[in-house]
Parts: structure tokens; C-alpha cells; sequence
């Protein structure tokens, strides 16, 4: 539960009700989403970005460095959110492609216009 009303990314699209839609929101990994907003942990509290303020979704597989520039690295999935007309993203990392792609279904279920691109393949073990 949210300490402190979940406040939006986008500030031209905000939620009328943040704290009650964030109640309904499911869990993917980190991060919560409903069907109208993705939730994601900041400092105060919860942050959101509506789907109404989305102009791009895109999913790509890539990995995170464990030891620095060179040497062994985490495989994950990048769940990119372009929003307020392109000018900014925000980045979700995700362990697992499906989880990424439960959330990237959930945004083009409420948004069949919006330009969407999936990763369609599994990561391979690096």
C-alpha cells in the first residue's frame, strides 16, 4: 500500500483518482500497473505514468553489467515509455520478457492507437 498518494511522471495527464486506482493495480515484478496507469517505487512514495500521456511502448532485450565495462552481465528486458509527445521516457526493467509483455498488452488493450514494438524472442543465456 502507498504511504503517500502516488504522484504523476506526465503532468499533463494525471489520474483523478491516483490512490484508488493504485488499490486495483496488479504486481509485475517491481512494478504495479492497472488499466489505466504503471506504478513504480520513487522517493517520496509512489510515482505513475498514465497511459493517456503515452506516445510510444516499445520492449527490448539487453542486460545490465555485473562487474563493470567487461566481464559477466545480467540478461533483462527494457520496457521503454515515451511520453508528453515523445520529449521524455521513462525505462522499466523487467527479469522476464512476459512480465514486460503483461504490462505492454495492458497498454494496448487501453490504447489501440499508440505505437507499439515487442521483443518477440527469448533471451539466451549470455
Amino acid at each position: 500500500m502507498a504511504i503517500f498518494t502516488p504522484k504523476p511522471l506526465a503532468k499533463s495527464c494525471p489520474l483523478e483518482d491516483p490512490a484508488g486506482d493504485y488499490k486495483t493495480a496488479r504486481r509485475a515484478e517491481q512494478y504495479r500497473f492497472s488499466k489505466k496507469a504503471v506504478y513504480f517505487p520513487a522517493f517520496p512514495g509512489t510515482q505513475y505514468l498514465s497511459f493517456a500521456s503515452l506516445t510510444r511502448a516499445l520492449t527490448r532485450n539487453t542486460s545490465l553489467p555485473l562487474t563493470g565495462c567487461c566481464g559477466k552481465a545480467l540478461p533483462v528486458t527494457r520496457l521503454r515509455l515515451y511520453y508528453d509527445g515523445g520529449e521524455f521516457y521513462q525505462d522499466f526493467t523487467f527479469e522476464k520478457l512476459a512480465g514486460a509483455n503483461e504490462v505492454l498488452d495492458t497498454i494496448a488493450a487501453a490504447r489501440p492507437d499508440l505505437s507499439v514494438e515487442r521483443e518477440e524472442r527469448a533471451q539466451s543465456a549470455i
